[in-house]
Parts: C-alpha cells; structure tokens; sequence
C-alpha cells in the first residue's frame, strides 16, 4: 500500500510541474463540454423533453459526464504499455517489487485525481454559472453518484490496462488505443446516453463494463435510477471491477511468461 501511494504521488507531483499543460487541459475541456451543450440545445430546438429527458438534464449530462467522468484520455495508458513493450523497458518490471498492473494503476490514478481538482471543478463552476446545473435527484442519489464515480473511475482504469496488455500478443498498441477510445467513447454513454441508442444496441451496451464510466453514474445523479436500482447497478459495477482485475492478473502472468521465454 505504501508502494501505491508513493507511485501516485510521484504521478501527481510530476503533472502539477506541468503548468501549460494545465491550461490547455482547462481550455480543452471547456471548448469541449460547449460543444456538447450546443449541440443538444440544437437537437432539443424548442422542446422540452426527449425520450423522457428534459434539456437541463441533458446539459447536466454534458457537463459531468465531460469532466467527472470521461475527460481523461485513457487510451494513453495503452499507448504507455506499448511503448515499454517496443523499447524493452516492460522487462525492468519483473524486478520491481510492486507488479506492472498495479504500479500503472497507481500512476495513473494519482493524475485523474489531480485532474478532479484543477481541471473539472473550474470547468463545472463555469458552467454551472452559466447554463446553471442540476444537482442529484436527492440527497441519497448524490451520495451514491460519489460511489460510481469512485467505479466509474476504477473501471477506466482497469479497461485501459487491459487493453494495453493485449499489446503483448497484437504487437500494435496504436490499433488497441484507437479501438479502445471508440469503443469506450461510444458504449459508455460518453457522447450520446445510452436512452437515445437502437434498442438491440442499446441491450449490448447496458452490460458491459463500459456503461459504469458515464451513462450509469449520470442515470443515478439525473434520478433516472430509483435507489434500489441504483445500488444494484453498482453491485455489479463492483463485480466488473473484480472480473477485470482476475483477467488483468491472467493476461500479466501470460506476459511474463512471454517475456521469460523471449527474453532467455
């Protein structure tokens, strides 16, 4: 645990160095999260309401659900995986006293929480000062919604180190990232809520993990979830998360394997 903590405060450390980064971080996010607000003001027109969802919902939805919960790029994780397989580095891993998975957890969490401070809380201020912003269905569904978020949070992880594995038999990172970004982007309700998908689309996409990351979390803060329903979900976002860490901790052990054998 110590390891861990050390990882993501060095993570954290190192990105708060880079203070143009920030910036851009900041700027990105808020030209982003207009664009959405735009563009369902322009498919609501002048109604009040779609498939049940009201416009400040919907701008709720672009607001948090760009920021909170899908702002960071995870894909870059898989990138970074690719990477130490190309130049080698992966081997020095085998040596470290904390696994490979656990150390790119760690170093990745401490960036997105980071992220949480000084790049969502000013984008959701401004926002919410001039759209104005829903708060959660109730006191109960608000202190839930900080539970998803927590799974929500989790899982982006736990796909993208996944993902980046599979670089050790695709020898194509670049490939998995791309398929990854869109996939994750398209099936967590990122861009559009699964409400408005085809319903045998939108039947695929309730079960998988990626419907944790964004569409569940905004369905229990909008109130779309009673609580009963809402603490099911999570019941089962929680069981995504330990089905993803058994096949995280299959596919690490195939790679060492991988790496003893090729390696000598």
């Amino acid at each position: 645990m110590r390891s861990f903590l050390a990882f993501a405060a060095a993570a954290v450390r190192q990105q708060a160095g880079y203070r143009a980064e920030i910036l851009s971080m900041v700027l990105g996010a808020l030209i982003e999260v207009f664009a959405r607000i735009s563009i369902w003001k322009a498919v609501y027109g002048g109604q009040h309401a779609v498939a049940g969802i009201t416009l400040p919902q919907m701008i709720a939805y672009a607001i948090i659900g760009a920021t909170l919960l899908s702002s960071w790029d995870a894909a870059l994780v898989v990138r970074e995986i690719g990477a130490a397989i190309r130049t080698g580095q992966i081997a020095n891993s085998l040596v470290r006293p904390a696994s490979f998975p656990l150390t790119l957890f760690a170093e990745n969490l401490g960036p997105r929480l980071f992220n949480f401070a000084v790049v969502c809380t000013p984008v959701i201020v401004v926002f919410s000062l001039i759209y104005g912003l829903l708060p959660p269905a109730s006191v109960a569904h608000g202190l839930v919604f900080i539970g998803y978020l927590a799974v929500s949070t989790t899982l982006l992880l736990l796909i993208s180190i996944l993902f980046g594995l599979l670089s050790f038999w695709v020898f194509d990172a670049h490939s998995l990232e791309w398929f990854m970004r869109g996939f994750g982007a398209l099936l967590s309700g990122g861009l559009v809520p699964l409400w408005f998908f085809p319903p045998v689309l939108a039947e695929a996409a309730h079960v998988l993990p990626f419907a944790w990351i964004t569409y569940y979390p905004m369905a229990v803060y909008l109130g779309q979830l009673d609580l009963v329903s809402s603490l099911a979900y999570l019941a089962v976002g929680l069981c995504w998360i330990a089905v993803l860490v058994g096949l995280i901790a299959a596919l690490w052990s195939g790679a060492c394997r991988r790496i003893v054998v090729q390696g000598g």
